[in-house]
């Protein structure tokens, strides 16, 4: 079995990477690996075994290497994600065709869509009727969303503050803003204390990789920094993700929730004395928790 498995994949590898009608079958491919992982008819071993059959595929030089290796310690890190916005390709010509198959991936396509809707809440806070806002991006990691928000918006009057408790991520996205009207701070989000309120309470991804009971938590606390009338919003997976067994393969793993979940969760914060709504974007990969203070 192991056999047959390495040899689809060394197939793929010899022959210059997965091609576009290669695609689904390749995925059903991850889908079956991580169907007999979670029934334990493959081990962790084995599973690890089949990693060597991508040869330099599984290298930092592609999407999916960087996933595997993570050379920031951590899944998800800022680079993995700016990659992701910018759809980068591989410099070594052979590897292309993985990174093209990771960025078709649907959750490749639901985080560009995460960021487009993340732009979509700045231009409500832009047009509304509150003359200075101030907004908190918690986990802000590349900031690449910003920096295409005001270039887009050259007029905004948008403040911002970021939290992450990379300083790498921070130095990243320092060389990607130009600095105007934006404040970083290199805190854990736990650690965070805010001294005052904002009009938009933003988190991309980082509720992805708490448990609830950290959820809830974190969630309590940062709705105490939201003023009236401004809103907390946080994205989460799905958990009809159907990148997920790919994901997971290489070691991405993620808390993935249901509207109910996340609505639950939200309660659990005190949001009963909050207006509670649930968003998602044109994928439905990635949903949003939107809880807004009257």
């Amino acid at each position: 079995m192991m056999q047959t498995h390495m040899d689809y994949i060394r197939t793929l590898v010899d022959s210059g990477g997965p091609k576009p009608d290669q695609y689904d079958d390749l995925n059903q491919w991850f889908q079956l690996i991580g169907e007999k992982s979670r029934t334990k008819a493959i081990t962790q071993d084995q599973l690890t075994e089949m990693w060597s059959a991508f040869g330099d595929a599984f290298s930092t030089n592609t999407m999916q290497g960087f996933v595997v290796n993570k050379p920031h310690g951590y899944a998800g890190d800022f680079e993995i994600i700016d990659k992701i916005y910018t759809k980068w390709l591989s410099p070594t010509k052979h590897l292309e065709n993985w990174d093209r198959f990771f960025h078709w991936q649907k959750a490749s396509i639901a985080v560009r869509n995460r960021k487009a809707y993340f732009k979509s809440l700045l231009s409500e806070v832009d047009n509304s009727e509150v003359e200075n806002p101030l907004i908190l991006n918690v986990g802000s990691g590349p900031c690449r969303d910003i920096f295409e928000y005001q270039e887009e918006e050259p007029s905004t009057k948008i403040k911002f503050e970021c939290i992450d408790m990379d300083s790498r991520a921070i130095e990243y996205s320092k060389t990607i803003l130009s600095g105007e009207n934006v404040e970083h701070f290199c805190l854990n989000a736990f650690k965070f204390r805010p001294n005052k309120e904002y009009d938009l309470v933003w988190s991309a991804g980082l509720f992805d990789y708490l448990d609830d009971k950290q959820f809830v938590f974190l969630l309590r606390s940062l709705l105490d920094s939201v003023a009236t009338g401004g809103e907390l919003v946080v994205g989460n997976f799905s958990e009809k993700n159907p990148s997920r067994d790919y994901m997971e393969f290489g070691g991405w793993f993620l808390h993935h929730r249901t509207e109910e979940k996340l609505t639950q969760l939200a309660q659990k914060a005190d949001g009963d004395n909050y207006v509670i709504t649930i968003d998602r974007e044109p994928s439905g990969v990635n949903l949003f928790l939107r809880i807004t203070k009257p």
